[in-house]
């Protein structure tokens, strides 16, 4: 055991030291000789391998060496080395490169030396015409060492013809035209030399292409200061390339003429040369041997021996081609067979059988019979016939084949000759000759070389297979799990007399087998060749293609039939196909794993039988795979459906699904043909029959007799039978007409389908008398999916006589058969009237019918052809015919039954027929009197009974009651109960007691009452139910909502019913003690009368009414009692009483002149019914007074407030348009002045330069923006005047002065924390301002708190009162209660620890409400007719501090003076706006106030006109200021590093242009844009072109996310505002505006690697959010979002990445922004781990093995260090591997747009001090690399 331990430590060991020393890290080179600083500096790359680089060398002071790093890994792999220091002797030095992964450091010797000498190198001195030459030069020093790279060093290379005066024979190719530049990204050093051509100067290496035959100097020199006498030169020589055909050597027989073929290269493309040519001379060596002709290169064998054969190019000395010619004796002579192809040309890989074989060849195909000669010797070869050598083939008469020469392509292609085809024609032997003539050298005769070979034809070996549909050679077979198809194959032809004859082979018997005998199985999935080949010739074979696919689809084979009569058999058979719908060629295997299934009960699998499998195997649809058979038990169709089902493990086989297959198919049954009757006879004389009735009880009967009466007919339908098959089949139904005789008639009988009914229904007509046989036949032909017709048959015999008799049915609804046999069978008096009368009730029509009778009782069908006379006796004041009704015949009729009591008599008597019948029958039954068909019958009449209603509810209470009314009978009632414990009877008055009954309930329940009429015989009936039940349910039918104006009414109906949705009456409402619930006192109860209910809002009807009295909601409701006394409630119904429209405002002052457009409000009802109209007052009248107005007269430092004229009865509407003349002053300026920007300041700065548009038409400065500077209190005043004007007076003015005092408050000493206090107003709860994550937080951060890294907290006093609920922190949202409060919140992060004092809380009353001005420094808006504009609403306190945030905080006001110039609407979503549409042209003052309190407003004035567009503008002298607009749309990621150009003009009035003086670099404008929080701009001058521009930075989505207000009101998508102005004027100014979409950044990125245990990452987006998720397997991967925070483009929202299943992936999720196309891959993979297993006690020689190798390794690297030949140095510490390596690819400088693996986060204020220095200094060129992520440092 010890010894086996011992050899696999020793193995290990071996192993180990030999993988290192083929792998690990390496660098190319160890030794590297480079030249000093040279005026152009020479790199050489010392390139590394298998291995992440750190290099580090000796001497700084003559060395370089710049790392190359590798874009994929970040890794180094090679590096670039150039002197730096000139010569001033030999040096030596050394490069070290450190592998970062493994430690291992490998050295590099760099030795620095001068040129002593240069060399060109060179391939060969001779190259072609047209032909490419590269010539290198190297140096040497002065040990003749060579130096490593010359690339940088500029040559001169000259080409100089070797005779003066002669023009030159090469010509230069630049390196980036040469082949060399098609390197494929791996040039070296080529890409230097390239640059170094393209400057004008050479390189060291110097590519020439030969133009002209001749020689050429070449030369070069090395152009550099010390080196200038350092040349070298050489000889190049051009010529054409030549060849010589046939190839050397050459053997040939003595006498031989050999005609040689000279070919040279012009263009790179052989060209056969014409000789003879003045340029080429042949030539001979030996002319003993051979003769040659100089100028056409032919050359004659003399005798034996060797030569050679020699052409000259005459025009360049030297140039030669030489071929061996060989003369020799033949030894042998062969013959050769090769097959062709169908097309006549040779199989490739197909090798020539030589004449030693016996030959077989195949009927019908040809072959190449090729003649070959070989010298003597061991190493016999091949010798040139030529056209002069004597060699012939020939045959005998052969009628198996023929021969004739073979075509000159393929002697020339192949380069054979004297070679013939032979074309196979039919079986059998024959024999083939071929000989040669030739002179031996040593006697004067010929000598004959023969061979004869025997050549047998067979017939072409074949497979013997079944054809379907034209189906290619192939066979294709299943497979399944376990279940192995046999097939057994068939051949004929090869010569073949018993099976041994032929050999089997399959190309892959894993697939597919195939034994001795040729009978193949299928082994596996896949496909195989099965070949199968004669033992005698291995050429002649058939192949056929075997695929084993796994069965995809199953169908029911059509060969057999799908349709039979109940009890009878069907049998039915699958095939199977492949996925691509191919029929397998056999299937049988598979007939154990189909389970069948019938679909129905009436088709049922018996023991199956195999079909005829002769007969299936024959179908075009392929063979049986499995079959059974049906027993049809009962009549219907059903899906026959097979199911092919394989069971077995997966582990078996992993990679196989299971095998479900379905197949499907229509089978039927149908019972026996049959006619039963379809027409009723009701009304015709005839017995009833009812269609419907026999349909639904599924009663239909034989009917194989009828009896008709001539000129009548019957309907009868035609049941059973096949019925119409699928679409394509044909369905057939036939009727023949046969008499008794069975012979066919045309007349008598016409038999026809009903139109208009079921096709199965036929009429019978009857038109003459006698006996008649009618044959239906119904069935289907065959026809797609029904290959077999069935057809069926049935007889019905028809009898054509009159009746014997007749019967009366009277009050029957038909003539039911069993109430004919009745009266049938009926006594009758001497008078024939029957017996036994009739009682029937009067007061009603009753129906009378007669009907035809046979000899033996047996009524007819339709006797309707006879007509019979009514007569009624004794009938007067009793009954009356309805000759109203619409009678088809005579058989029936209707008989009016008066409200009278007595008897009467009905008599009907045939008469005659309607139609005549001829014959001499008929006219004797109607002449003989004794012979008259008649009945009668006595009707009894008596009055009817009825109770109403037939139901009624009552409800459950002891003072309940119910009344029933009686009709008709007579007085003498009896009334029952059937539960008396329900109802009881209550006796009813005298007068009432014979027509109404009053009950009363006893018990829950439902009882009959039965009333009977004793005085009638029999006995008159009729009934009522009477329900007794507890209300379940009431409720409200009115509108859910009821709307009332204040003062109106509404009646209100109930509806109460029992859980069934049965309903009480009218009459039970006043027992079930139903009350009105009204809450509050908002509308009242009303009687009927109209007053209101002092009953105590009890009702006793089902309806009542509210009047509304006060606005507001309240809800009603009604309640009734049980009997149990439980209450039951409706649903509750919401009243709103709103009170009557007004106009607002409802009262108004204006001054004369002014003007308030108003309306009229007029409200509709339904039907365009007026229901209120609202007017308002307006008080005309001069103003008294003036009054200065302001929101608050407190006002902090630094703050401002809109200060504006009002009256104390009226406000700014009622005058402003009517005075001009402002005049705005404030006592002491340093403490309170006008804002820069307001009416006042801007008019007093610019006068009438900025008095343009409606500014020049009147004076607006009406409203004035204080400004608060310093403490203390101070007056503000006002002076204008007003111009008045009234109706029929002339205008007047009068000027007013108003004056207010205001005060400015003071900050607090040290008030540092103002500029952080967030102002929150009282009792309010912010949305999520806090942020949740800090700037530098990681992913991995983010998966150990999911909930944020940054807490919050109160800061709290030691000491003081806990104020805690006055201001709470809850989850990221802040919660404040009361005002005047104030509290810290601190921040901490978890990641760090780090604690700061994050803002502070201070909550205040909202005292003011103002209108944003973002879009004027005016309170003055311009919109040109259908522009729309939304305004913010601002809230501040009473000193203007504004509100961090105050959503849905206060209710707000909003009117204008002229609501047709401008409409406006509040949008209630809680932030703060209103919405603006210009209408027409005017102007309209806007106001918005407080809605609390009017009195705290603020103005806006709006100027609606049309879009003006100028044209020859006239602008005022002096200088202009254009901008220009991007195209494009603005974005920040990627970053622009140079940021966007708005491009800037100047120009005077003249459009002249001008500069800045003198041509410098200075800079005339400012540049600013708006907003500022998405970046800055700095204006610039491109001193090349002089153009100016502004250039435009946008902050990163990192800066942006941190920077930001948070405010919900942020758009992703922002319009931004670039403005220019002039430093010298600033107020000309342009501007443009550019739309700016925010991109996005991700801070978790990199690879995402799941395992089993941790199967969840979380991605952060930052910036624009709206991203979109793209990835490939949505199986495995699920992405979702978990949490946002939506502040637009400083948006952060979390995505999680959850993987769904265990299973090995790769995958990229792919993050795509719409908006500006950004896109970032994220790599993903997913490894699931592997099963460690226990280790077993025979490992540990394997641990120990291990071990020894370890220590070995720690042994070996010990020694290499301490003999490592490296100088001793300090050197920095290696850093930790990385995870992984790549292959060494050239680094990309770029850095990529996010990185995981930063450096530690600059501070942003450093940040921007760093950009602004760049951007300021002059001629500094911003690299992307460096501005585009100030994070990362290089």
């Amino acid at each position: 055991m010890f010894r086996f331990a011992s050899l696999v430590i020793f193995t290990l060991l071996l192993y180990s030291q030999l993988s290192e020393s083929v792998s690990g890290p390496h660098i190319a080179d160890v030794n590297i000789l480079l030249p000093p600083k040279m005026t152009h500096p020479v790199e050489y790359r010392l390139q590394g391998s298998d291995g992440c680089f750190q290099w580090s060398w000796d001497h700084h002071d003559i060395l370089a060496v710049q790392p190359e790093y590798n874009l994929s890994s970040h890794c180094s792999t090679s590096a670039r080395l150039s002197s730096i220091a000139p010569y001033s002797g030999r040096k030596e030095t050394a490069v070290y490169a450190a592998d970062v992964l493994t430690g291992i450091v490998i050295r590099c010797k760099v030795f620095i030396d001068i040129f002593s000498r240069i060399q060109i190198f060179h391939s060969s001195i001779k190259l072609d015409l047209d032909g490419l030459a590269t010539l290198q030069v190297r140096a040497f020093d002065s040990e003749d060492n060579l130096f490593s790279s010359l690339v940088g060093l500029q040559f001169m290379w000259k080409q100089i013809p070797e005779i003066d005066g002669l023009p030159n024979h090469l010509v230069h190719v630049p390196l980036k035209d040469s082949p060399l530049s098609d390197c494929g990204g791996l040039c070296g050093d080529l890409n230097i030399q390239i640059k170094v051509e393209d400057s004008g100067a050479f390189s060291d290496l110097y590519v020439v292409k030969g133009t002209k035959i001749g020689h050429e100097i070449v030369s070069v020199h090395l152009s550099e200061p010390q080196f200038e006498h350092m040349e070298d030169k050489i000889l190049l020589t051009v010529a054409e390339a030549m060849s010589i055909e046939p190839p050397s050597p050459v053997l040939v027989i003595i006498g031989a003429v050999v005609h040689y073929t000279l070919k040279v290269m012009r263009g790179n493309l052989p060209q056969v040369v014409q000789l003879p040519s003045p340029y080429y001379r042949w030539s001979v060596l030996n002319s003993s041997v051979a003769k040659v002709d100089t100028m056409v290169g032919s050359a004659l064998a003399r005798s034996l021996g060797a030569t050679f054969v020699k052409v000259e190019d005459t025009r360049v000395a030297g140039h030669v081609q030489i071929s061996s010619l060989h003369v020799v004796v033949p030894d042998a002579l062969s013959l050769y067979i090769l097959p062709l192809s169908l097309s006549g040309d040779l199989i490739e890989e197909t090798k020539a059988i030589s004449s030693v074989a016996h030959w077989y060849v195949v009927s019908g195909r040809q072959y190449l019979i090729n003649m070959k000669v070989f010298s003597q010797g061991p190493g016999a070869q091949e010798i040139y016939i030529t056209e002069t050598d004597d060699i012939k083939l020939h045959y005998d008469q052969s009628d198996h084949w023929y021969t004739f020469l073979a075509s000159d392509n393929i002697t020339f292609k192949h380069g054979w000759r004297n070679c013939r085809i032979l074309k196979a024609t039919s079986h059998g032997l024959g024999k083939l000759t071929a000989s040669l003539s030739y002179y031996s050298g040593y006697s004067e005769s010929k000598e004959v070389l023969k061979v004869v070979q025997e050549i047998m034809v067979c017939d072409q070996v074949k497979f013997s297979m079944r054809k379907r549909n034209g189906t290619s050679q192939s066979i294709l077979l299943p497979w399944a799990p376990a279940v192995y198809q046999e097939v057994e194959l068939k051949t004929t032809g090869g010569c073949a007399k018993t099976s041994n004859d032929y050999k089997w082979f399959s190309s892959d018997m894993a697939t597919v087998s195939v034994s001795a005998s040729g009978v193949a199985q299928a082994k596996k999935l896949g496909v195989a060749t099965v070949r199968v080949v004669s033992i005698f010739d291995p050429l002649n074979y058939d192949e056929v293609v075997v695929e084993v696919s796994v069965p995809s689809f199953m169908v029911m084979l059509e060969s057999l039939p799908v349709e039979t009569v109940v009890g009878s058999h069907l049998q039915a058979a699958v095939a199977m196909k492949s996925s691509t719908g191919a029929y397998f060629y056999r299937c049988d295997a598979f007939n154990p794993l189909v389970r069948w299934k019938s679909g129905s009960e009436y088709f049922i699998l018996t023991n199956s039988t195999k079909p005829e499998l002769a007969k299936l195997y024959t179908s075009p649809n392929g063979p049986p795979c499995a079959w059974t058979t049906l027993y049809a038990s009962g009549p219907g169709q059903a899906v026959l459906s097979a199911t092919l089902s394989t069971e077995y493990q997966p582990f078996e086989y992993p990679y196989i699904e299971p095998i479900l297959l379905k197949a499907a198919a229509q089978v039927a049954a149908y019972l026996p043909l049959i006619v039963c009757q379809a027409g009723d006879g009701n009304q015709f004389g005839g017995y009833s029959f009812d269609l419907a009735r026999s349909k639904s009880h599924n009663q239909s009967e034989l009917l194989d007799h009828i009896l008709l009466a001539p000129k009548t007919h019957l309907d009868v339908m035609l049941l059973g039978g096949p019925e119409k098959w699928f679409k394509g089949v044909e369905f057939i139904e036939t009727l023949e007409i046969l008499d008794m005789d069975n012979t066919p008639l045309r007349d008598g009988v016409y038999v026809k389908t009903v139109p208009g009914r079921d096709r199965n229904v036929y009429r019978i007509s009857c038109e003459y008398l006698g006996s008649f046989e009618l044959v239906f036949k119904r069935g289907n032909l065959a026809g797609d999916h029904h290959p077999l017709p069935v057809v069926e048959e049935v007889e019905l015999v028809l009898e054509c006589r009159y009746p014997s008799s007749i019967a009366l049915i009277a009050d029957e609804p038909v003539n039911a058969p069993d109430v004919i046999r009745a009266v049938a069978q009926a006594d009758y008096n001497p008078g024939h009237i029957r017996s036994a009368p009739i009682t029937v009730a009067n007061g009603r029509t009753i129906r009378i019918a007669a009907v035809g009778l046979t000899d033996s009782g047996k009524a007819f069908a339709n006797s309707s052809s006879l007509h019979l006379r009514w007569e009624l006796s004794g009938c007067d004041g009793l009954a009356f015919w309805d000759d109203a009704w619409d009678y088809k015949s005579s058989w029936e009729r209707f008989l009016v039954l008066e409200d009278a009591s007595g008897w009467c008599v009905i008599r009907a008597t045939v008469t005659n027929l309607l139609d005549s019948v001829s014959g001499p029958q008929s006219a004797l039954l109607l002449e003989r009197s004794e012979n008259a068909i008649t009945d009668a019958i006595r009707l009894q009449l008596v009055s009817t009974l009825g109770i109403a209603p037939e139901f009624s509810l009552l409800f459950f209470s002891t003072e309940a009651k119910v009344n029933l009314s009686i009709t008709g009978g007579s007085c003498f009632l009896h009334t029952v109960i059937n539960d008396s414990q329900v109802v009881e009877v209550v006796q009813a008055t005298s007068d009432l007691r014979c027509s109404q009954l009053t009950l009363a309930p006893k018990g829950l329940g439902c009882a009959l009452l039965t009333v009977y009429d004793v005085n009638v015989s029999p006995p008159l009936a009729a009934s009522s139910v009477v329900e007794v039940a507890d209300i379940d349910w009431i409720k409200i039918t009115s509108h859910e909502d009821i709307s009332l104006m204040q003062g109106s009414s509404e009646s209100i109906d109930l509806l109460a019913g029992v859980s069934d949705g049965r309903t009480f009456g009218a009459s039970q409402y006043v027992y079930m003690d139903i009350h009105v619930h009204i809450e509050g006192h908002l509308v009242e109860l009303l009687e009927s009368d109209g007053f209101t209910n002092s009953s105590g809002r009890y009702v006793n009807t089902p309806k009542f009414t509210i009047q509304a009295k006060h606005v507001g909601f309240t809800t009603i409701y009604v309640s009734a009692r049980q009997h149990s006394g439980d209450e039951i409630m409706s649903q509750p119904v919401k009243v709103e009483v709103y009170a009557p429209p007004q106009i607002h405002p409802h009262d108004l002052f204006l001054a004369p002149g002014a003007s308030y457009v108003t309306l009229l409000a007029t409200i509709y009802g339904r039907r365009d019914v007026l229901i209120c109209q609202a007017y308002g007052r307006v008080t005309v009248g001069v103003p008294s007074s003036i009054i200065l107005h302001v929101q608050s007269e407190q006002l902090g430092i630094g703050h401002e407030m809109p200060i504006f004229p009002s009256l104390p009865e009226g406000n700014l509407f009622s005058f402003y348009d009517l005075c001009k003349n402002y005049k705005w002053t404030v006592d002491q300026e340093k403490i309170l002045s006008f804002k820069e920007g307001s009416y006042g300041a801007r008019f007093d700065d610019f006068g009438e330069v900025n008095r343009s548009g409606y500014l020049a038409e009147k004076d607006f400065g009406f409203i004035n923006l204080l400004h608060g500077r310093s403490a203390g209190t101070t007056d503000v005043r006002v002076s204008f005047s007003c111009s008045f004007t009234s109706a029929g007076s002339l205008p007047y003015s009068r000027s007013y002065i108003a004056s207010l005092s205001i005060r400015v408050v003071p900050d607090l000493p040290l008030a540092l924390g103002v500029p952080m206090t967030w102002i929150l107003p009282p009792h309010y709860t912010t949305s999520n301002l806090l942020p949740s994550f800090s700037e530098s937080y990681s992913q991995l951060d983010s998966q150990s708190h999911e909930g944020g890294n940054i807490t919050y907290s109160l800061l709290s006093i030691c000491g003081a009162k806990n104020k805690e609920d006055a201001i709470s922190i809850d989850g990221y949202r802040i919660k404040t209660k009361d005002s005047n409060n104030l509290a810290c919140i601190q921040a901490e992060d978890q990641t760090t620890g780090k604690v700061e004092i994050a803002f502070c809380v201070k909550v205040s009353e909202v005292a003011q409400i103002r209108i944003t001005r973002q879009y004027s420094p005016f309170h003055v808006i311009d919109l040109a007719v259908g522009d729309e504009l939304e305004l913010s609403i601002n809230y501040r306190d009473s000193i203007g501090n504004l509100f961090h945030e105050a959503y849905n905080i206060i209710h707000f006001d909003t009117d204008t003076n002229y609501p047709n110039v401008v409409s406006v609407n509040a949008i209630r979503d809680g932030n703060g706006k209103i919405l603006l549409k210009a209408i027409c042209d005017g102007r309209a003052l806007l106001r918005i106030s407080i809605k609390s309190t009017p009195e705290k407003s603020d103005y806006m004035l709006i100027s609606v006109g049309a879009h003006l567009y100028l044209q020859n503008p006239v602008l005022p002298r002096g200088n202009i200021i254009f901008i220009d607009a991007l195209p494009e749309t603005v974005t920040n990621v990627p970053f622009p590093m140079k940021g966007y150009n708005f491009s800037v003009r100047f120009s005077d009035y003249h459009d002249h242009k001008f500069e800045a003086p003198g041509g410098s670099s200075s800079i005339l404008h400012d540049c600013k844009v708006d907003p500022s929080y998405i970046g800055y701009t700095k204006p610039w001058r491109d001193i090349a072109t002089g153009n100016s521009y502004c250039l435009f930075f946008p902050y990163s989505p990192e800066h942006l996310v941190h920077s930001i207000r948070k405010s919900r009101d942020m758009r992703k998508d922002i319009s931004l505002t670039i403005t220019a102005s002039l430093r010298e004027a600033g107020n000309f100014s342009a501007s443009t505006s550019a739309f700016f979409v925010g991109g996005f950044s991700i801070l978790e990125i990199g690879k995402l690697n799941f395992t089993p245990s941790s199967d969840k990452r979380i991605l952060t987006i930052i910036g624009n959010t709206d991203v979109e998720f793209h990835w490939h397997h949505q199986d495995l991967l699920l992405v979702k979002l978990i949490q946002t925070e939506d502040f637009g483009i400083g948006s952060l929202a979390k995505f999680e990445v959850n993987v769904l299943k265990p299973k090995r992936f790769n995958d990229k999720i792919i993050i795509m922004l719409p908006a500006n196309g950004q896109r970032i891959e994220v790599d993903v993979n997913y490894e699931p781990g592997e099963i460690e297993e226990s280790m077993s006690s025979d490992n540990v020689n394997l641990w120990i093995g291990v071990l020894g190798c370890f220590s070995v390794l720690v042994i070996t690297v010990a020694i290499f260090i301490c003999f490592l030949d490296r100088p001793k140095r300090s050197r920095s510490s290696i850093p930790p591997a990385t995870s992984s390596i790549s292959a060494p690819v050239t680094p990309d400088r770029n850095p990529p747009v996010l990185s995981n693996e930063e450096s530690p986060r600059t501070p942003q204020p450093f940040i921007e001090y760093v950009r602004q220095t760049i951007d300021e200094t002059p001629f500094y060129r911003r690299e992307g690399r460096r501005r585009f992520n100030p994070k990362n440092t290089f």
